[in-house]
């Protein structure tokens, strides 16, 4: 099924989820690919504007990004202000504080969480050149571990935030699961860590950022993300990636 909508990703991304979860939600067939963080970027210059992922590619049109993925599957139940929240300031947190705990440890399991599932040439090259992609991650991202305390704060501070916005509703618009119940479970879920994204639970945390993690945990926002995971997210299956044409639906998570 050469025709297939493709979605470009890599694999541990949140962002990449969002639109992963947003085609599964309104049961379209793709083929997923995953790319090797790093060597991502020249390939993904090569179909749209910037090296950013996801990735949508459906005949001749290419949508880039998940805010945008999610706007062409014309999900409803949304919320513009909360989600753009989500999309530029909570998602961008949650990525640095978990990759500022992790790129500078090598036993944390972050490497082979971006490499999960990416063709074998690619994940040979992308650990070659994992030194430089590291660096690379660590200063674009601004994921230094003596950041860590001023991420972890205001962390809280969103969380503080979405509680109060949530105020104990089991949605975020009206009375049915909708894109901005979809945007703030994808976008916290690395905190949250659902059974939906395996990827997320494999990855070792130092010991004080778990600790801190367990504790965001029982907070009711990310315990509000589990129940909708559970509720409206099955646990993925593998996938069809590179060179595999074996379409992905609603059906076949």
């Amino acid at each position: 099924m050469a025709d297939a909508p493709r979605l470009y990703v890599l694999a541990p991304s949140h962002y990449c989820e969002r639109a992963r979860w947003a085609l599964d939600a309104v049961g379209l067939s793709y083929v997923e690919e995953r790319w090797a963080v790093g060597l991502h970027v020249p390939r993904a210059r090569r179909l749209a504007p910037s090296s950013a992922l996801p990735i949508l590619t459906v005949s001749q049109k290419v949508v880039q990004g998940s805010g945008a993925i999610l706007d062409w599957t014309g999900m409803p139940g949304g919320a513009p202000g909360l989600e753009q929240r989500f999309e530029d300031v909570i998602g961008v947190l949650v990525r640095q504080f978990i990759y500022a705990a992790t790129l500078h440890v090598p036993t944390s399991g972050v490497r082979e969480a971006l490499f999960d599932g990416v063709p074998a040439r690619q994940a040979r090259l992308g650990r070659l050149f994992w030194p430089v992609t590291r660096q690379l991650m660590r200063t674009g991202m601004k994921a230094r571990p003596k950041l860590l305390p001023e991420v972890e704060r205001r962390l809280a501070a969103e969380l503080d935030w979405f509680e109060g916005e949530l105020a104990g509703r089991e949605h975020l618009v009206g009375d049915g699961f909708g894109r901005a119940d979809l945007t703030a479970a994808s976008l916290l879920a690395p905190l949250a860590r659902p059974a939906a994204c395996p990827l997320y639970q494999q990855v070792r945390l130092p010991d004080a950022v778990e600790e801190t993690v367990a504790r965001w945990r029982a907070r009711p926002g990310l315990q509000w993300v589990n129940r909708i995971y559970a509720d409206h997210r099955r646990a993925s299956l593998p996938v069809a990636r590179h060179g595999l044409d074996e379409p992905r639906s609603a059906a076949h998570p």
